[in-house]
């Protein structure tokens, strides 16, 4: 039996991978683990569906990955993150040691910018049909925001920016922020930002509004922010989400679940500057409105009152002037009632003098009469001396006076 040594075997391998494969290929694959040492990139490359259908390792050299950088700027670093899909042209060799090795030569960014695109609408049309797009929307801003939990990194140049346009503003407003510290890009985002909005929303009745900030980027550095767990939770947030990512044409899914969406942090300042000044102005025109009706009501109540002092001059003097009529009538009345009555007073008095003056004893003496008493009383009958015998009686004449005894 023919049989060959592993060398024999391996070096044989080496002859038809290099015959073979002459070229470096491009290869679509997922990076499942990264790790750098002294400038060099080792990978392991899968490639999955439900589970794992192909595996190896590639190893991009510092060399090859300087060139990379001078050539796509910083988006191969945010292209070469674990859990990105990928496509890299790797060059294959065998080595009679080491086995297959896998050497990266180029990086299409396109590809992983379009696999990136394609995953945002997917996630967009779930969003969607569960109404989380424009959900945070019906949380209400306060009419005055002023106390605002912060989510970026402290020493994120946006975030001086946000900070510097707030305390610069001509208005005067005090703002309250506080900062929750977060990565704004690389592995670590979803973690932290996830983290520190739990820890806003421990403490919501504390803030106003969140705000999320960072500087600008190009179209990878902002892949951060079409997390699907991150904008779910923001879409579901009690309190109101401002972004403030810092890119003009493009927009994250975050900024579609957020309540408002500003391009830079200096905007999402001005934001609330404004909203605070258009607080401001609407009370002075509510002050203004309830001044002039105030005076309004003034000059109603004073023309009331004016009307009704004329009406209760006007009303007193006919009041006067009725009165004084019917007192002038029953002056009238009365003077003509006094008269009526003295006059048959008088008539009666006279009348009384004419009975006075024929009873006047003087006067009836002289006319013949005569008075008879006895004891001072008046006799007017012979039946008042009862018979007696003896008695003396006054006669009275008018010139003197009589006195006789009975028999």
């Amino acid at each position: 039996m023919k049989s060959y040594s592993l060398q024999e075997l391996n070096e044989h391998l080496k002859r038809v991978v290099a015959l073979n494969v002459q070229d470096a290929l491009w290869v679509r694959c997922e990076i499942a683990q990264l790790n750098e040492s002294r400038g060099h990139y080792f990978m392991e490359l899968v490639e999955k569906e439900e589970t794992i259908t192909a595996k190896a390792s590639a190893i991009l050299w510092m060399r090859s990955y300087n060139k990379l950088l001078r050539e796509y700027g910083r988006g191969v670093q945010k292209v070469l993150n674990e859990g990105m899909e990928v496509m890299l042209k790797l060059k294959i060799e065998f080595h009679e040691v080491y086995g297959m090795q896998y050497y990266i030569e180029d990086i299409d960014t396109s590809f992983t910018l379009g696999k990136l695109a394609l995953r945002k609408q997917e996630i967009l049309e779930v969003f969607e049909k569960e109404g989380l797009l424009g959900k945070n929307t019906e949380v209400s801003l306060p009419f005055v925001l002023q106390k605002i939990a912060i989510i970026s990194s402290e020493n994120a140049a946006g975030y001086q920016d946000y900070l510097k346009q707030l305390e610069e503003n001509v208005f005067g407003y005090k703002i309250d922020n506080q900062m929750f510290a977060a990565a704004m890009q690389g592995i670590n985002v979803e973690e932290e930002i996830l983290f520190q909005l739990k820890r806003i929303k421990r403490q919501k009745n504390k803030f106003d509004a969140v705000v999320i900030i960072r500087g600008g980027g190009a179209k990878l550095d902002l892949m951060a922010f079409d997390n699907e767990k991150i904008s779910r939770v923001v879409a579901n947030f009690p309190l109101p989400v401002l972004t403030g990512i810092g890119h003009d044409i493009d927009e994250s899914i975050l900024d579609r679940v957020a309540h408002t969406t500003l391009k830079t942090p200096t905007a999402v300042a001005d934001f609330i500057i404004n909203h605070n000044l258009f607080f401001e102005n609407r009370l002075m025109k509510i002050g203004s409105e309830l001044g002039l009706l105030a005076q309004e009501k003034i000059q109603e109540q004073i023309y009331i009152i004016q009307n009704f002092q004329q009406n209760l001059h006007w009303k007193s003097e006919n009041l006067l002037k009725d009165t004084l009529q019917k007192i002038s009538l029953i002056e009238n009345e009365v003077m003509r009632t006094s008269k009526s009555y003295f006059q048959n007073e008088e008539k009666k008095i006279s009348n009384l003098e004419s009975i006075f003056e024929v009873l006047d004893p003087e006067k009836t003496l002289k006319r013949g009469f005569s008075l008879t008493s006895v004891d001072g009383k008046i006799i007017k009958s012979i039946k008042d001396l009862d018979g007696r015998r003896g008695i003396e009686i006054t006669t009275q004449l008018s010139d003197g006076i009589l006195k006789s005894k009975t028999k």
